[in-house]
């Protein structure tokens, strides 16, 4: 009754399994076969029963089949028995299909030995398999970064291009770490709002800066989206692209145009000069005469010098300085906005120039008090304009004597080099030097630092645009202790 109810019980087992179930004797026939097993390979337990495994074996594996049951059965030596592996079946209409395959063996007290076989229908698994092995290989060739990152910032997944973006070796390195870390600090809070963003359901694209593993920084441009994991949890899941240089042209570009701007600007300002030069400077020097002639009769009618004399004439002296300071102005502007022909330059000895230019500053210095340095080389010569490039370095000269006459310690040096094939004229001051944020826009017309009524804003501009037209370059050193201008040309002689 007991064995009744064993197999009863057992053969409620193997009917209810999902699985297919086979057992096979020695002789590699089937003696059980169960209705998952029907449902998998096609045949009925009638039309199975008593037949070979052969059957559900596809037909180039037969060889190998028999010579592994053949050796199990006469030595016991056992290759795939206890074993899970992966093959292929075959069904009764010749379809091969992937199964999971796992045997055991028994031997009864008849000492006729059998073999189960348990197997799994893997096709969906192999499909799934494929569809991923597909979407790596989609993702792979993605010109794009593609990546996913959980909402702790962990990187879940990237492709290759991101890989290279970031200055990885394989994903392995990177694998789970935080992305946050690879964000430029003044983007890292504002990417983090993102990521909380898209993981919340949101859709999105941002502009950031990371620095690759390898020291590199890079403008990244990312469009991202939520995806579902298989944990419920929420990911951004982004393509991502490199824009450093689109970002860099795109500077240029606008750099381009505010260039443009400011020479269509500064075509109106040279119009406005020309037109109105010589209507402004006769009236300024009658003004300035008048003014003189004023103050000589005063001084010849021999009038009290009391108080109110002496301030009609400081306010005769102030209508003649300030006339002297527009008659510049409008100079300054013609010499901004003229078309000087440059063609023609004159080969002179450097100290030449410098040597005009102190003579005019040197009273100057000896009021405030500045010790003027001089370290030129005497038999240099170079190709300028003299008139234009004096009065580029009295310019730098007196911009120096305006921002150093106050400081306890007081100089100016100018001195010249050779290096590299360049000339370079450096004149440097005892200053702490410029600001970054003012040292950028030093040359832009009308920009001064100066009190009202001390400066035009135009020195370092002409300055800068006579040196170019005689092929050098004028720059301010923001590297330097103290406060220095560098003048270079190509074109000399030593």
């Amino acid at each position: 009754m007991k064995n009744n109810i064993s197999k009863k019980s057992l053969a409620s087992i193997l009917e209810s399994s999902k699985d297919s179930i086979i057992i096979a004797n020695q002789e590699g026939r089937i003696v059980s076969w169960n209705n998952s097993s029907s449902l998998l390979f096609g045949y009925s337990p009638e039309e199975a029963m008593g037949q070979k495994l052969d059957i559900i074996i596809p037909k180039e594996m037969h060889d190998a089949h028999h010579e592994g049951m053949s050796r199990f059965m006469s030595t016991g030596i056992k290759k795939i028995i206890d074993q899970t592996v992966t093959l292929e079946g075959q069904k009764k209409d010749g379809t091969i299909v992937p199964i999971e395959l796992s045997l055991s063996s028994w031997e009864e007290e008849s000492k006729e030995k059998f073999v189960c076989a348990i197997i799994r229908n893997i096709s969906e698994r192999k499909e799934k398999d494929r569809q991923i092995i597909d979407l790596h290989g989609i993702i792979n060739s993605s010109p794009s970064c593609l990546k996913l990152v959980s909402q702790k910032g962990e990187l879940l997944m990237m492709n290759s291009v991101g890989l290279d973006l970031i200055a990885a070796e394989s994903f392995s390195k990177v694998d789970r770490a935080n992305v946050y870390k690879l964000i430029k600090k003044e983007d890292r809070e504002s990417f983090k709002k993102f990521n909380e963003l898209i993981c919340s359901g949101e859709k999105g694209s941002m502009i950031f800066t990371i620095t690759a593993l390898d020291g590199t920084e890079r403008i990244m441009e990312t469009f991202a989206r939520p995806h579902k994991l298989e944990s419920g949890e929420t990911a951004h899941l982004a393509i991502t692209n490199e824009i450093t240089e689109r970002v860099k042209t795109e500077k240029e570009l606008l750099q381009k145009d505010q260039k443009l701007e400011e020479a269509k600007r500064l075509s109106v300002i040279g119009e406005f000069a020309a037109g109105i030069a010589h209507e402004v400077n006769n009236p300024l020097a009658v003004i300035h005469s008048k003014t003189q002639l004023i103050e000589l009769q005063l001084n010849q009618l021999g009038i009290e010098k009391n108080q109110n004399f002496e301030k009609i004439i400081d306010s005769l002296e102030s209508i003649q300085r300030m006339s002297l300071h527009t008659s510049d102005l409008i100079k300054n502007l013609k010499t901004f906005s003229s078309k000087a022909n440059f063609d023609n330059l004159e080969l002179v000895k450097l100290i030449d120039i410098i040597d005009m230019v102190l003579k005019i500053s040197e009273k100057r210095c000896d009021n405030s008090g500045i010790k003027m340095i001089k370290k030129l080389d005497p038999n240099i010569k170079l190709k300028c304009t003299p008139s234009g490039l004096s009065q580029v370095i009295l310019n730098l000269i007196s911009n120096s004597i305006d921002a150093i006459e106050s400081l306890q310690e007081k100089w100016i040096s100018i001195e010249s080099k050779i290096s590299k094939n360049k000339l370079k004229l450096i004149i440097t001051d005892s200053g702490n030097g410029i600001p970054e944020k003012i040292a950028t826009k030093i040359t832009q017309p009308f920009f001064s630092t100066k009190e009202p009524g001390k400066g035009t804003g135009l020195g370092l501009s002409i300055s800068l645009k006579l040196i170019e037209k005689m092929n050098g370059e004028l720059s301010y050193n923001m590297k330097a202790k103290n406060t220095q201008f560098i003048i270079e040309f190509k074109s000399f002689e030593s």
